[in-house]
């Protein structure tokens, strides 16, 4: 079986062959949350955010942190990287009571290749690397309804043509996304720019579908081909349907 815990520098010589988990939680006036802001700060390379709030329990228990039914907890652990075979190492800032957690359920369930790093992320003296993402608004990109009812713009449906004969925002052409693929599931740049010239694209047409994913996929396919990328009305046939339109 292997040993319960691994100090730092075994950790960093190692760190090429493990699955580190980051166990973390943040401690507020409520109470506890999890603690993925301080991971996303500052974690040990590599290392992915283990959920004990959500994943690695069960949220619809009676109680917090009550161990997840089995299928719930295999998904949780490799989601995080986890699978037969993989040496594991788990660690918080708090203590390390909250990696002795996943520590535990990982074990009693019968995987035993996990340990715990001795005194947590305050013992890691090695660098650490940051997970932070800095995001902007969208901007014009997208179109809201608003902009699908004022008319002044060409209206492009992108779902397939037996569901678009079916529902449609009156005006609309159809450019079904799917019939951009070739068998093997690759986009046809030439198809693209031959089916967008024979509908004459405009470079400020609106796309959509049902629910903004086939029209997401049109968005791509029109860039990779070198195209002007349209507007995508996000809220698609979803919203228009919720507004009664015709």
């Amino acid at each position: 079986m292997t040993a319960p815990l691994v100090d730092a520098a075994w950790l960093h010589e190692h760190l090429a062959e493990v699955v580190v988990l980051d166990a973390s939680i943040e401690r507020t006036a409520e109470g506890f949350k999890p603690g993925f802001a301080a991971y996303a700060e500052a974690h040990i390379p590599g290392a992915r955010f283990a959920d004990l709030f959500t994943a690695f329990s069960d949220p619809d228990a009676p109680y917090p942190f009550t161990m997840p039914p089995v299928e719930q907890l295999r998904a949780a652990a490799q989601a995080v990287g986890v699978c037969d075979g993989a040496r594991v190492v788990v660690y918080d800032r708090n203590g390390g009571a909250w990696a002795a957690r996943v520590w535990w359920l990982l074990r009693v369930h019968g995987f035993e290749s996990v340990s715990v790093l001795d005194g947590g992320l305050g013992a890691w003296t090695f660098p650490v690397e940051s997970s932070t993402l800095t995001l902007g608004a969208p901007g014009p990109v997208t179109a809201d309804l608003a902009d699908v009812t004022a008319g002044q713009d060409q209206l492009v449906c992108a779902l397939r043509r037996p569901s678009f004969e079916d529902e449609h925002i009156p005006g609309s052409t159809n450019l079904p996304y799917p019939e951009l693929l070739r068998l093997d599931g690759t986009l046809d740049l030439d198809l693209i720019r031959e089916r967008a010239a024979a509908i004459g694209l405009s470079a400020s047409a609106i796309v959509y579908c049902g629910g903004g994913i086939n029209a997401a996929g049109l968005v791509l396919a029109l860039e990779a081909a070198g195209l002007p990328a349209p507007r995508l009305y996000d809220g698609s046939l979803s919203e228009w349907r919720e507004r009664g339109r015709e």
